[in-house]
């Protein structure tokens, strides 16, 4: 019996980590072992390209953080040097046999533009987001939970702004308005971006009383290899409905295992809303 658990507990070490100590190494994907070491001979090359494209594209400069293999490609991690502020990732495609790399950047149909429009959003509502992350600086002083390390977010996360406590998830097509409009003028006013997005609601297929971006919190467990706890999940969820001052959002509020997969960057458990059930609406306003 003390060898089976011995064993388990090995295997679960070999696989998860305590979110304290994870920086995202060990993260991957499948059939990438030999393009991740292709990648970090040609490291400045794929940089770039990459750089390239968002300049080409976009008129943005990035940091690329990560570079992560992948089947016949090279994912790249990457955030926004400026406002708006976003992580997001591309994919690089290559040929180790060729020693070559593809001038070829791409990545999923509209998840730059929404990671773009994400921190078009938090511009246009910069005051809220202020509070939101005050309210999570809060929590993570009041009860046992901490969040993700920065250097974790930013080499395994693609999801638009995104910061230790949460995340921000939208598309481009949702707030077309402000998207556009940024995209003709980098300069743009954050007061006309926040009107456009008031304004985008009456204007979309969605009902006025919806919000197309979905702010995701997430609280680790403090105490290493600890599971989370229903009862501290309620009691964050509740301190959320009575603050007041937060942006606009589908909120979904999470306790979560101090314990993270090394390998995806996901918790082991987690305690909370249920996504698309029970979230958390605040209403779209001026």
């Amino acid at each position: 019996m003390n060898s089976q658990t011995n064993n388990k507990k090995a295997e679960e070490d070999e696989i998860f980590m305590p979110v304290q100590d994870y920086t995202g190494q060990g993260f991957s994907f499948d059939n990438g072992e030999k393009t991740g070491e292709f990648a970090k001979k040609h490291r400045e090359e794929i940089i770039k390209v990459v750089d390239q494209f968002f300049k080409k594209e976009y008129g943005l400069e990035v940091t690329p953080h990560n570079l992560v293999g992948a089947k016949n490609a090279v994912v790249v991690f990457v955030e926004s040097k400026q406002e708006p502020y976003f992580h997001t990732s591309v994919v690089v495609g290559v040929n180790i046999e060729n020693n070559k790399i593809s001038d070829d950047v791409f990545a999923y149909e509209g998840s730059v533009e929404g990671a773009i429009m994400s921190g078009l959003y938090v511009m246009a509502y910069e005051k809220e987001f202020k509070k939101l992350d005050e309210f999570c600086e809060m929590i993570a002083k009041k009860y046992p939970v901490v969040g993700m390390r920065q250097e974790a977010v930013n080499n395994t996360r693609d999801t638009g702004y995104t910061t230790p406590y949460y995340y921000t998830s939208t598309l481009s097509m949702d707030f077309p308005l402000a998207y556009n409009a940024y995209m003709k003028n980098h300069s743009i006013q954050k007061s006309d971006l926040r009107e456009l997005i008031f304004k985008q609601q009456f204007e979309s297929e969605y009902a006025p009383d919806k919000n197309c971006i979905e702010i995701s919190l997430t609280f680790y467990m403090k105490k290493r290899n600890s599971n989370p706890e229903k009862k501290l999940a309620n009691d964050i969820i509740r301190e959320f409905k009575q603050t007041k001052g937060l942006p606009p959002g589908n909120y979904a509020v999470f306790n979560q295992s101090n314990e993270i997969n090394k390998k995806t960057g996901l918790d082991k458990s987690y305690q909370g809303t249920t996504p698309g059930i029970d979230e958390i609406l605040i209403k779209l306003y001026k």
